[in-house]
C-alpha cells in the first residue's frame, strides 16, 4: 500500500503544489502523517544573560546560549526570546516541530512566529522528511493554527519543496536528524533523538539526494562515542564552535573563554588541561579529515538507512 501511494504521488504533474503534495505523501508513507501543530503546546527555549532571564530584551543583544541558525536580515539578532520546541513523537516515530522567533515581541512568549520547521524521522528505517514555513517580512505565523502537511490546501501554508531543498537543512543536520547545540540543549530532554541510528532523506529524486549522508569514522576517536561527524557542517563550523575554536555569534563575552566556549561534550566539567588530554587529539584528527577526507584514517562511510 505504501509503494502504491508513492507511485500515485510521483505520477502527478510537476507543479509547486503537486510537488508538495507528492513529498507529503511520500513522507506519510515512509515516516508518518504529521498531525496539526499548536506551538502553544511546546516548551519555551530560554534566553538568559549570566544565568538570569532579562527584564528587557533588545535588538542584537548578547546572551548565554544564542541560537546557532542565523536569524538573518530583518531579525533582532541571535538572542530573540520566544522560540518553542514541540515533541509530536509516538512510540515508533520521532517528530519535532520548532516554532522559531526572530523578532522581539510583546509579550515575548506570544504565539506568533517567524518560521515553523518540522523534522519527521523513522528510527526503524532512517527515513527522514523536512517541512518549513516562513512568514513574509513584516508578518507572522499563527503558531496555534499550523496545518498538517497532509491536510487539504497545506501547500498554501508550507514552503514549496524546491525552497526546502535550497534551504539545505540536511547540510547542517549532516550527521543526524536532530542537531545538538547549547541553545537547543537547554530543552534536550523534551526532544526525541536517535544519535548513531539509521538516517537518510526521502525523495532523493526531488533534490534531497544532494544533501550529504556521509560520516567520518576514524578509530578510537573520543568525539564519536556520542555522535557522528558528517562531511559538511558538523565537520566545519559546528565542530569549531563546539570546541572553542570559533566564536558563536551573539554569545556574551565569557563565552569566548574556557569552559563556556567549549560545549562538547555537554556539561563536561573538565579543566582545560583535562579536556585537552581527553579530546584535543580527536578534534585535530577530525579537522585533518575535514581538510582531506581521502585519508585512510578518516574511514569516510555512508550513513546507513533502509530505503524502500
Amino acid at each position: 500500500m505504501k509503494k502504491l501511494l508513492i507511485l500515485l504521488a510521483l505520477a502527478s504533474p510537476a507543479t509547486a503544489q503537486t510537488d508538495f503534495e507528492t513529498y507529503a505523501a511520500i513522507c506519510a508513507a515512509q515516516v508518518a502523517e504529521i498531525p496539526p501543530i499548536n506551538c502553544g503546546d511546546g516548551v519555551l527555549i530560554p534566553i538568559t544573560v549570566n544565568g538570569q532571564t532579562p527584564t528587557q530584551y533588545t535588538k542584537d543583544m548578547t546572551c548565554d546560549r544564542p541560537g546557532l541558525l542565523p536569524n538573518g536580515e530583518g531579525s533582532d539578532g541571535q538572542c530573540v526570546p520566544g522560540s518553542r520546541v514541540l515533541d509530536l513523537s509516538t512510540g515508533a516515530i520521532q517528530i519535532t516541530a520548532m516554532c522559531r522567533q526572530k523578532n522581539i515581541r510583546s509579550p515575548f512568549d506570544a504565539l506568533v512566529f517567524n518560521e515553523i520547521d518540522v523534522i519527521a524521522h523513522n528510527p526503524a528505517t532512517g527515513a527522514t522528511c523536512w517541512f518549513q514555513a516562513e512568514a513574509p517580512a513584516g508578518t507572522s505565523i499563527n503558531g496555534q493554527l499550523v496545518p498538517s502537511p497532509n491536510a487539504p490546501g497545506a501547500a498554501d501554508f508550507w514552503n514549496p519543496i524546491e525552497d526546502v531543498v535550497q534551504a539545505d537543512c540536511g547540510g547542517c543536520h549532516d550527521n543526524d536528524p536532530i542537531m545538538y547545540s547549547d541553545f537547543i540543549g537547554q530543552v534536550w530532554d523534551e526532544i526525541a533523538t536517535n544519535p548513531l541510528g539509521q538516517y537518510f532523506h526521502i525523495a532523493p529524486e526531488m533534490g534531497f539526494g544532494d544533501w550529504p549522508t556521509l560520516a567520518f569514522q576514524p578509530r578510537d576517536n573520543t568525539c564519536l562515542a556520542c555522535h557522528r561527524i558528517g562531511v559538511q557542517s558538523t565537520c566545519g563550523f559546528l565542530l569549531e564552535q563546539a570546541t572553542g575554536l570559533a566564536p558563536v555569534v551573539g554569545a556574551i563575552a565569557r563565552a569566548s573563554r574556557f569552559p563556556d566556549n567549549t560545549t562538547m561534550p555537554p556539561l563536561h566539567g573538565q579543566t582545560q588541561a583535562a579536556w585537552n588530554t581527553l579530546f584535543q587529539r580527536s578534534v585535530e584528527e577530525l579537522q585533518s579529515c575535514c581538510d582531506n577526507p581521502e585519508q585512510a584514517i578518516c574511514n569516510l562511510t555512508p550513513i546507513s538507512g533502509m530505503r524502500e
